[in-house]
């Protein structure tokens, strides 16, 4: 009897079981997905170092966790390096200066030691109308020469563009000095100046320049915002062809209605594997009138991709930029700073918005959703303001909203420096991405590829910051279809870009390994084959970390491939381990009934008569 019933119980047990493990993991993604916030850990991070100017990014001891270059008072730089205890990030490096205002820092190699040197523009104190110096203090053993810096020789009309202009895998520094009106260019390494591109238009200032590929050929262009004959400003692409750039072979007009223009940003808008523009621009000079546009790359097209900047009957618009150094308010031009926070495979935003009829000040996360007007149709995305994140709103006067992953762990965080006027300097407040959901990542980034196995004092340059690379993928989203995304590496750097030392690509939904992950560097002029290397079969929520060693041979480049366990693991395995203490509940009430049965027919046995003993 006790065989009949396994048998006869078992099979639909499988099925409901199988149901019941699917129904309770849903359940369970489900309500992470509902309970997704934002969590202020700043004393964690920080403790009471929480002040000053976030202004760059990158590891600066190799131990691949990403550092902060912060700027205190006028003239001091703090490094501060991650740490596995609270603070998690300690000012370990200080580097003070005299008499002078550091206006940006730029992390890099520019001699090609695989060191991480920094590069610091300033210009003197209380001379705001002067042309910026630029310093470069040499990486030394995961440390700084302080004492011995490079000064370079001529200045800088605006805040420089760090690009791989010659594809050797070293950075090198465009910009219109005070020796030339053209732009000019200081190549790493041997530190020589060269003349860069045979334009006669002026740039614009400040401007928006960029080092990205926008031709689709894994091979990083040149962006430039210039003025026309006209003074008005308009966008130039330098294509990179066979490592020459020759002439410009686009130039692209502003949007009629524009009065104001932000800085350019980039990113794979609507997830087609192609990079477009975005531009966040006004109306009018006060930004009572504020706009989005999106443009690809070679088209005369704008599309506005967020017009409606109300909320509640309140007005909200960009903050205009104040260029006037002598001005006590810290201002920095009309940006967005580009970020997948849910990981679904199309970037988001974070910009700073004002209330125009009122003071308040307040950083925004701009959500990239689908299409719901005919305005954004030609684009196929737009963004959406989320008006009520308590976390985000809690910070008054902020002034610089960008994303970080503070945890290492794939998803965007983001950190917000704000004015207080108690305190000389701005504040930091970073922000935990409590995201649950379950979405799906590969963070990329690549080296210099300057040496591999072979580096100086055996320390393999994670942290030497590489501008030019570009990464894209393709895979199978959960209902089959091809998906795919792009994006390039440290593309910006001037006007506090905040630009990350990698890339975090999401990929939405989908737990599929990625069919193909591609990455693209720079290259020398006269190679007319590019360097691009694919990789295939990468599995999701890892971080893949590729050195281009040796730079020419895209076959022998290597990649090491770091898991990081998602959240959805910990979920599957409550869901998992809930089935299991059901289905143990269910066979013990079944184990008990069956023995309830049994001594039930035994005492029935014992009373019977049995005729065969008369």
């Amino acid at each position: 009897m006790g065989s009949v019933c396994r048998l006869a119980v078992c099979p639909p047990l499988r099925g409901s079981c199988w149901s019941s493990f699917r129904l309770l993991l849903f359940i369970l993604l489900a309500v992470a997905r509902l309970g997704w916030t934002l969590q202020n850990v700043t004393p964690q991070l920080f403790g009471t170092q929480a002040y000053g100017t976030l202004a760059a990014f990158g590891d600066f001891n190799s131990d691949k966790q990403t550092d902060l270059f912060v700027l205190r008072g006028d003239n001091e730089l703090n490094i501060f390096l991650a740490d596995q205890k609270e603070p998690y990030f300690k000012p370990k490096v200080k580097l003070p200066l005299k008499n002078v205002v550091i206006t940006s820092v730029v992390p890099g190699d520019y001699n090609g030691d695989s060191q991480m040197d920094v590069l610091l523009t300033t210009r003197p104190q209380k001379q705001t109308n002067v042309d910026l110096s630029v310093l470069i203090f040499w990486g030394n053993n995961q440390t700084l020469d302080v004492n011995n810096p490079f000064v370079l020789n001529k200045m800088f009309h605006d805040e420089p563009l760090i690009m791989d202009f010659n594809g050797d895998l070293i950075p090198d520094i465009f910009g219109v000095t005070n020796t030339s009106e053209k732009p000019q260019i200081l190549i790493g390494g041997n530190l020589s100046w060269h003349a860069a591109l045979d334009t006669q238009r002026k740039m614009y200032i400040p401007h928006s320049h960029a080092f990205i590929d926008l031709s689709n050929d894994f091979t990083a262009d040149l962006f430039l915002t210039t003025l026309s004959s006209s003074n008005q400003i308009q966008f130039e692409i330098w294509e990179n062809q066979e490592g020459n750039f020759s002439k410009a072979t686009y130039v692209k007009k502003k949007p009629e209605d524009v009065e104001v223009v932000g800085q350019s940003v980039f990113a794979d808008f609507d997830g087609d594997g192609r990079t477009e523009l975005l531009l966040p621009a006004c109306a009018d000079s006060a930004c009572q009138k504020s706009v989005i546009y999106v443009s690809k790359p070679g088209l005369d097209q704008w599309f506005p991709v967020l017009q409606d900047f109300t909320n509640k009957g309140t007005v909200w618009g960009f903050v205009p930029y104040n260029n006037d150094p002598a001005s006590a308010n810290f201002s920095v031009p009309i940006t967005l700073h580009i970020g997948d926070y849910n990981m679904d495979g199309y970037p988001d935003a974070l910009a700073i918005l004002k209330n125009t009829s009122g003071s308040n000040q307040q950083a925004f996360l701009l959500e990239n959703t689908e299409c719901n007007n005919a305005s954004c149709e030609g684009a196929r995305r737009m963004f959406k303001v989320y008006w009520d994140l308590s976390d985000l709103n809690q910070i008054k006067d902020a002034v610089v909203a960008t994303f970080f992953d503070i945890y290492e762990d794939g998803i965007l965080d983001i950190i917000v420096l704000s004015k207080d006027p108690t305190k000389k300097e701005l504040v930091i407040h970073t922000l935990k991405n409590n995201f649950e959901a379950d979405a799906y990542f590969v963070k990329v980034i690549v080296l210099s590829g300057l040496c591999s196995n072979d580096c100086p004092r055996k320390i393999t340059p994670f942290g030497v910051n590489q501008p030019g690379p570009y990464i894209m993928y393709t895979t199978v989203d959960a209902n089959g279809y091809l998906k795919n995304s792009s994006a390039g590496q440290l593309s910006q750097s001037a006007h506090f870009a905040l630009q990350l030392p990698y890339n975090v690509l999401g990929l939405g939904r989908s737990a599929n390994f990625l069919d193909h992950l591609y990455v693209g560097i720079p290259r020398p002029v006269g190679e007319k084959s590019v360097r691009k290397q694919e990789w295939t079969a990468i599995i999701p929520n890892s971080q893949l970390i590729v050195i281009p060693y040796p730079p020419y041979l895209p076959r022998s480049w290597s990649a090491k491939l770091y898991l990081t366990p998602s959240n959805i693991v910990l979920l599957t395995a409550i869901a998992l381990i809930g089935v299991c203490v059901f289905i143990l509940a269910i066979i013990g009430i079944l184990h008990w009934q069956e023995k309830k049965a049994d001594d039930r027919e035994k005492r029935q046995e014992a009373h019977r008569f049995h005729f065969d003993a008369m």
